[in-house]
């Protein structure tokens, strides 16, 4: 791992930290403004139907295109790469329109798929919202090859950062607009906060001197590369998909407020995997892709290797103290306004399971993007499938005894063996990564983790005993997890812990050089 990536990382883990907290925001005004009532569902519903459609068509489309495009930069004239991109936007916009026709003239069929169990009431303002927000999947195709042509060009900090422009949008909506609008002015304000992330994008892409051009040739090579590369992902995220229906058909059954709660939950997940993960792996997706493109195996092999390893370093004590915290955490984010005590433990209820798969979302997300850089998106597919046939039986099965908890809890037991599979097959298709190294890596820092975890919970009982403050209990719990783990990681002489110590010790010197000057 060279100095410059991991560099890149740090700065694009610190850009994400605040657009996470942007997020986390508006997420806290959300739930202190609906709370876990029917409209919250509604507005989380009709959302969660725009990310399907984008999960499995736009995902897709940005996970093949970045590979491609890095085959046209390294081999291809300028105008030939002009004239991929060309297509591919051209091609891309067609398919979400139609997508986006469809769906307005079948929304009422598509909620009755979805929720099922909805009320009559929740299910016609479900569709309502569902419409407003239809269009913003014709601007989110734009947004996301604008980000992969932008990665392949060495720019990550507009990708990035592109979250902040919709989350200030919708804030500003949850603010100034419910009053008169209510919750059709937060659905507007979803589609606008799109909107916004192209306009953030257009001068960086500008600069990349590509010129645009309606050409709508099917049978330009990019494109058909992308086309064999994609079906298989496709498939696999429509697998996906499904499972994510039937998870949603069974929590619109439960008692009102599961889904808010569900989501609520979702989100401070998302906000560890987001800050972490995601960052680390689009980074080294990138360069994988490069290695492998240019023939260096080993290169490919040893940056895996260590971007799993920094994975397991970073989400392991995170989804141990979210574990041990989950109930202050909840209260000390969201308990406010019509978020009460009641809608803070429902949320605590599934974040304690959602906490036990946290590492196995992590790294499938990255053992899936190894596949994707070395073009073998048929493997990925495969065993994202047997993960979601074990997720829907598995929730089927628990529900009905641990009703939100069973829904979620499946969905981290998929997400292990999911993972564990995929790391079998990566094995088997490029043979020896460090696996071991991986395994022994894992198991100390799960024991430093353990023990953080144990001294976490003990030291917030004790501080709020005394001080009956969830939030100096909690902050003062954090900081005293965080040095006893840095502390005792720093023993093992774990290779890539000194990696980053070194790092962050000469950004420092770099720091206060810049500081005295």
């Amino acid at each position: 791992m060279s100095n410059k990536i991991a560099s890149t990382a740090i700065l694009i883990t610190c850009i994400t930290l605040f657009s996470k907290i942007f997020g986390f925001f508006r997420d806290i005004i959300l739930a202190a403004t609906y709370g876990t009532t029917f409209k919250a569902d509604a507005f989380i519903m009709a959302q969660s139907i725009i990310e399907v459609i984008t999960g499995v068509v736009i995902a897709a489309l940005g996970t093949t295109f970045i590979p491609v495009m890095s085959d046209y930069l390294n081999t291809k004239s300028k105008e030939e790469t002009n004239k991929f991109l060309n297509v591919i936007y051209n091609v891309s916009i067609s398919v979400t329109l139609i997508i986006c026709i469809l769906g307005m003239i079948f929304t009422k069929e598509l909620i009755s798929i979805f929720a099922p169990s909805f009320s009559s009431e929740v299910q016609k303002l479900t569709i309502q919202l569902t419409r407003i927000i239809l269009p913003s999947i014709i601007l989110m195709v734009l947004v996301t090859l604008n980000n992969a042509k932008l990665q392949n060009h060495g720019n990550f900090i507009i990708p990035t950062a592109i979250g902040f422009p919709q989350n200030i949008v919708l804030i500003v909506a949850m603010i100034f607009l419910t009053d008169s609008y209510g919750i059709y002015g937060l659905a507007f304000a979803a589609l606008l906060g799109v909107l916004f992330q192209v306009l953030l994008q257009l001068p960086f892409t500008r600069k990349l001197s590509y010129h645009y051009k309606f050409d709508f040739d099917l049978k330009e090579e990019g494109l058909r590369r992308i086309g064999i590369l994609i079906i298989p992902i496709l498939i696999g995220s429509g697998v996906q998909q499904i499972n994510w229906i039937v998870d949603r058909m069974l929590a619109s059954g439960l008692p009102e407020g599961s889904i808010a709660a569900l989501n609520y939950s979702n989100r401070l997940n998302a906000f560890v995997i987001g800050l972490l993960s995601a960052t680390v792996t689009t980074i080294f997706y990138t360069s994988m892709s490069n290695y492998y493109s240019q023939g260096k195996d080993k290169e490919f092999k040893k940056m895996l290797r260590k971007t799993i390893n920094i994975l397991i370093i970073l989400i392991v004590p995170a989804s141990i103290g979210f574990f041990v915290l989950r109930l202050p955490i909840v209260k000390q984010i969201f308990l406010r306004g019509s978020f009460d005590i009641h809608a803070a433990e429902m949320t605590a209820y599934a974040l304690y399971f959602t906490t036990l798969g946290m590492i196995g979302f992590s790294l499938r997300e990255v053992i899936s993007r190894a596949f994707y850089a070395i073009k073998d998106t048929k493997t990925a597919m495969i065993n994202g499938s047997i993960a979601v046939v074990i997720n829907i039986i598995a929730s089927i099965l628990l529900v009905p005894y641990l009703g939100l908890g069973g829904l979620v809890l499946a969905t981290s037991i998929s997400a292990i063996v999911g993972t564990i599979l995929l790391m079998i097959s990566l094995h088997k298709r490029v043979g020896n990564y460090g696996y071991k190294n991986i395994i022994i890596t894992f198991i100390k820092v799960l024991f430093v983790s353990v023990l953080m975890g144990i001294t976490v919970d003990f030291c917030y009982k004790i501080i709020y005993n005394v001080t009956s403050i969830n939030t100096i209990a909690l902050l003062l719990s954090i900081i005293v997890g965080m040095l006893i783990y840095t502390l005792l990681i720093m023993l093992l002489k774990i290779e890539e812990v000194s990696q980053l110590k070194q790092l962050l010790i000469i950004r420092l010197e770099r720091l206060l050089k810049k500081s005295t000057n």
